[in-house]
């Protein structure tokens, strides 16, 4: 958790690993239920108002990203998989931090803390 010198590209890349770690606990939690979940990442800058407005030259294509996502939603080829990560159109490996065991429990732990949920 970020308490001193924020950055939002940092709290962004943070946001981003979280959202690939919940995924891989959940696709273990999911194991043998025939739903899978998986984590993408559909395109690089796309060409949004938000990429635009940051002052950010646009390299991706929104349609490009959507292809990303329709493939991972409809793809035969990744049909069954599960608790991976994919970039574009490709599997691929996340940070290493997203592989540590340790590291998806203290990340729950302090989500559960930090909503006021129990675990």
């Amino acid at each position: 958790m970020i308490v001193k010198n924020y950055s939002g590209s940092r709290a962004y890349a943070q946001s981003k690993l979280a959202q690939i770690m919940f995924t891989i606990d959940l696709a273990n939690e999911l194991e043998g239920t025939g739903v899978t979940v998986n984590s993408l990442h559909p395109a690089t800058y796309m060409n949004t108002t938000m990429v635009r407005a940051g002052g950010i030259t646009p390299i991706s294509t929104v349609e490009e990203g959507g292809a990303a996502i329709l493939h991972l939603a409809t793809g035969d080829d990744v049909a069954g998989k599960s608790g991976l990560f994919f970039n574009g159109m490709n599997e691929t490996r996340a940070n290493p931090q997203a592989y540590d065991a340790e590291a998806r429990r203290r990340l729950r732990r302090l989500s559960l803390e930090l909503t006021g949920l129990s675990g």
